[in-house]
């Protein structure tokens, strides 16, 4: 018999990816630093976050991915390995929009498997300090078609804007899952 939500989880890996320069970096070290970075590396070395600094009180990793400095067998892996996968875009760029349903999450799927329970996934829509719109409506479309995609923030890694939020959003996507338990067309139960 499985007890339904009686394991918990000791730590939450936490993997960024997205296309180049939507700010990917920048988030991360904006979150540690508390202020925006004004020399950005091609890539954030992995982070620990203590649990006591955290609002779920677990170890926090936190993984930054660069097309630039790694493999595509390296980002993998890195999916393979995380518990959660943030979609970095940025939301003045129409493009980098685009890609999560034409890269990203199919990047994602094919990494983990067909047989496999996918990944639960985060829209991090970053650079509103940028533009005067949102970018919510068309996100919302692309959760409605990707049953993987947990929620969606918009934030700035710039102003600091919602980005713990966001950090927050990829805990909560790993600890308090919304994917169903029962999924009605095949009449089955999905233990997390």
């Amino acid at each position: 018999m499985v007890a339904f939500g009686s394991t918990q989880r000791k730590n939450v890996r936490i993997l960024l990816v997205g296309d180049q320069g939507v700010g990917k970096t920048s988030l991360i070290l904006s979150l540690v630093s508390e202020e925006f970075p004004e020399d950005v590396p091609p890539k954030a070395e992995e982070i620990t976050i203590p649990a006591n600094v955290t609002p779920e009180q677990v170890p926090t990793n936190i993984v930054d991915y660069s097309s630039t400095e790694q493999s595509d067998d390296i980002l993998k892996e890195e999916i393979v390995k995380a518990h959660v996968i943030c979609i970095v875009y940025a939301i003045d760029d129409e493009d980098s929009l685009e890609r999560i349903t034409t890269h990203w999450l199919p990047r994602i799927r094919g990494a983990v498997g067909e047989d496999q329970p996918q990944k639960p996934v985060v829209l991090v829509g970053n650079k509103v300090d940028l533009v005067d719109y949102s970018t919510i409506n068309t996100v919302l479309g692309i959760m409605e078609r990707f049953s993987e995609v947990e929620s969606c923030v918009e934030c700035s890694a710039k102003t600091l804007h919602n980005i713990s939020e966001m950090f927050y959003y990829a805990q909560k996507a790993v600890l308090h899952p919304t994917s169903p338990l029962y999924i009605m067309e095949e009449q089955d139960v999905i233990i997390h």
